[in-house]
């Protein structure tokens, strides 16, 4: 090959890399980590889940750890997003260092996937919104029965991990709830930050459900993104709820660098 040849083909493929979308991306991302993509309308809204499938013969007995992403790019300075799909996927990053079977489920009218129902409140006021959790739990149970897993472990990053609680208490045969850098009680957050109030969403703070299942929830020794004040209520109504400081780590360092290690220390046993 000519190094005319040769540098046509990397301008070629940096334009199409260029022009290609978020979640073309995260697809083209999955693929190449020989992710299975599978399209499911399980619930209200059409979803893509990245699959990880478990070699073993019988793994019925195993939990299915299904991963939920960040809130992505809900806003664009004081605009809606066009797109809120994450740039940075740290969940699905997650899922590629976890053992299998492990699921990574989108959200509704994330990674392109727009039906006739989709608009901006959706990603934004309305992003925990009963109409949404409940489309992602039609979606975590479609997943369950093509794996064929009895449980479910929910693992939950940042936004994602407000919805691990709200999707949690929804679903039957709860394995156990992890969150990371989670923002647990949405108003508290949202008034440290000067935010618009999500008021369109669920607050896992303010729930009513029972949590029977062992629940850990790790944070950032160092996060300013969610300090301990805007989830100190969460763990005054959830008491059973164990908390993780991690010295050195803030909302985004260093969950993906230690993510093995992090993940392999037991989720604590609920009182």
């Amino acid at each position: 090959m000519s190094l005319r040849v040769a540098l046509n083909a990397v301008l070629a493929t940096m334009l199409l890399s260029g022009c290609s979308s978020a979640g073309q991306r995260l697809d083209q991302r999955a693929r190449a980590a020989g992710l299975e993509i599978v399209h499911v309308s399980a619930g209200a809204f059409p979803s893509i889940v990245y699959l990880k499938r478990s070699t073993a013969a019988d793994h019925a007995s195993e939990p299915l750890t299904v991963f939920l992403e960040s809130d992505g790019i809900p806003w664009l300075g004081r605009a809606p997003s066009d797109d809120p799909t994450p740039r940075r996927p740290v969940a699905l990053e997650m899922l590629m260092q976890a053992p299998s079977p492990a699921a990574y489920v989108t959200r509704p009218c994330y990674n392109g996937l727009r039906s006739n129902k989709c608009n901006f409140e959706l990603w934004t006021g309305a992003r925990y919104s009963t109409e949404v959790v409940d489309s992602m739990v039609a979606t975590v149970r479609d997943t369950q029965r093509r794996i064929g897993a009895e449980r479910v472990a929910l693992v939950g990053y940042s936004g994602g991990g407000a919805l691990a609680v709200l999707i949690a208490e929804r679903l039957e045969n709860v394995a156990s709830v992890v969150t990371v850098a989670a923002n647990l009680d949405t108003d508290a957050w949202a008034d440290h930050h000067e935010y618009l109030q999500l008021s369109q969403s669920l607050n896992p703070a303010l729930s009513d459900r029972p949590h029977p299942w062992p629940e850990l929830h790790l944070r950032g020794a160092n996060d300013q993104v969610v300090p301990p004040a805007t989830t100190a209520r969460y763990f005054e109504r959830y008491p059973q709820a164990r908390q993780r400081t991690v010295e050195g780590f803030d909302h985004v360092c260093c969950w993906l660098r230690d993510w093995p290690t992090i993940s392999a220390q037991p989720t604590p046993p609920a009182p």
